[in-house]
């Protein structure tokens, strides 16, 4: 399937895809909660959301996943197998993928000492990433994170913890900082409770705002009473406010409204 790419306003959207590496979440004994968090995420800072895959820890599937995601991504965020067990191999099948070595990275030993100390040589897997990779302090857990810049820098890969609380805060530390200071634009969520009870009339009540906001994002919740929320992208603080305040005030007119709730 070729690739599509998406515009806005005359500019080319950065897009990010997730994949998540895990058999035991494919054999329902683990629960998936990561890339439902990392899409808020990643929709607050203002890139696109291609894909989310998930796989299981095997060489052939990690490396399809990462492949067949950067062709479609300028962000690839990769979350679990990254410890030092015998199945935690994601790593090791990115390197592969890439055409890249695996090697002892000197960093990434010491952030290991500052977690275990003197007991790092039982976890010295978890110091081996793709070279040219830089390692991501892991300050919940032991195993380090790795950011990798690949296509001279156009592109960015984040290898991050499967666990989720230490994905969460390898992601605040280290990875939304460079995302934010490269990718981001503006956005704001409008969040509207309607008095209609059909979701077939309020979308027929907005379609021309929608037509008129095309770089918006438009959803209808088929709730009683039915709820839209609305993704407002824009390029300044100032066009981001003039055009909630427009799209607002359109669904007033419009719409017979009971709530409406901004956040930015």
């Amino acid at each position: 399937m070729p690739v599509q790419w998406v515009y806005w306003a005359g500019k080319l959207i950065k897009r990010a895809s997730i994949v998540v590496v895990g058999t035991e979440i494919l054999r329902g004994l683990v629960q998936e909660v990561n890339s439902h968090w990392l899409v808020k995420k990643l929709a607050e800072i203002g890139l696109d959301v291609a894909r989310v895959v998930i796989v299981p820890d095997d060489y052939g599937a990690i490396a399809w996943a990462l492949e067949s995601s950067i062709e479609v991504s300028d962000v690839v965020l990769v979350t679990g197998g990254l410890g030092f067990t015998e199945d935690d191999i994601t790593l090791d099948a990115a390197a592969r993928a890439l055409n890249l070595k695996l090697v002892l990275n000197a960093e990434a030993v010491e952030l290991l000492k500052k977690r275990v100390g003197e007991r790092f040589q039982g976890y010295i897997k978890a110091a081996y990433i793709p070279e040219g990779g830089r390692p991501l302090y892991n300050s919940v857990g032991i195993s380090p994170g790795v950011h990798l810049s690949i296509d001279g820098g156009n592109k960015d890969i984040f290898f991050l913890p499967g666990v989720p609380v230490e994905m969460v805060r390898m992601f605040e530390e280290h990875v939304e900082p460079i995302l934010r200071n490269k990718y981001a634009r503006y956005t704001a969520r409008i969040s509207v409770v309607t008095e209609h009870s059909k979701e077939s009339d309020v979308d027929s009540l907005i379609a021309d705002i929608k037509k008129k906001y095309r770089e918006a994002y438009f959803k209808t919740h088929a709730s009683v009473p039915v709820a839209v929320s609305i993704l407002v992208p824009a390029h300044s603080q100032s066009e981001l406010k003039q055009k909630v305040e427009s799209i607002v005030n359109e669904l007033k007119r419009l719409v017979k409204v009971r709530s409406i709730e901004v956040q930015t």
